[in-house]
């Protein structure tokens, strides 16, 4: 989601073009100020270039005032959810969801392979600041940072919805497990136990006497029965 920030502009265009004015109040300013220089000791006394130094000197501060009071406004003007920009704001959005889909996939594989909860606290903790960030984005702006009760709520907030994520998370996890070892199971029914004896008992109505071989009917369908018991026991 990230990269979608490049379709949008940092500034607007129309800051873009009150920002060029700044170079030529400066050039303005220094050019006033050489000229001021050249005329001192020809049409200007000490005094008089003192004043209209001063006087050309506040006269471009001035300007400059003028010119910082629009530039802020139109900042403000093209903001964000108290970012400086839609782009920013989506830019830090989507490194944020990737962060939050990075530890929810690391949680899930942290569980699946029977990780140490040290393991899974890492993941969880990844969730949590993500969550923070998530809803700052979405709800908050920057400003909101210099109230700790907006901070609180947040840290709260997060670690919820991080507790949330993980029972979320381990609970399909462990449906996950049971569907896949009763697929496991119908496979080695299928494939293991059901051929076995099926053999076995087709050569007998054939030929009217058990199979010879090392493994008896009576051994299979018990080796079928602690198959399906030691499955039941895990789900």
């Amino acid at each position: 989601m990230s990269l979608f920030h490049i379709f949008f502009n940092k500034y607007s265009d129309e800051y873009n073009e009150h920002y060029k004015n700044y170079s030529l109040i400066i050039k303005e300013r220094n050019q006033v100020q050489d000229s001021l220089l050249k005329e001192l000791g020809n049409t200007l006394t000490i005094s008089e270039y003192k004043k209209a130094r001063v006087e050309k000197w506040k006269l471009s501060q001035n300007k400059l005032k003028i010119y910082t009071k629009k530039k802020k406004r139109l900042a403000k003007e093209h903001s964000f959810r108290g970012r400086s920009s839609f782009r920013l704001w989506i830019y830090m959005f989507g490194l944020v969801i990737l962060g939050l889909l990075f530890s929810c996939k690391s949680l899930y594989h942290d569980i699946v392979n029977g990780s140490t909860f040290k393991f899974q606290f890492i993941s969880i903790t990844g969730i949590a600041v993500s969550f923070f960030w998530v809803i700052h984005l979405t709800f908050l702006t920057h400003n909101d940072f210099s109230k700790n009760s907006y901070i609180i709520i947040l840290l709260v907030a997060g670690a919820l919805s991080s507790c949330f994520t993980y029972f979320l998370v381990k609970n399909y996890t462990y449906k996950d497990d049971l569907i896949l070892k009763q697929l496991s199971l119908i496979d080695r029914i299928k494939t293991v136990h059901y051929p076995r004896v099926a053999l076995k008992a087709l050569y007998s109505e054939r030929n009217d006497k058990a199979m010879l071989s090392a493994d008896s009917v009576k051994e299979n369908t018990n080796a079928f029965d602690d198959d399906i018991v030691t499955t039941l026991k895990g789900v």
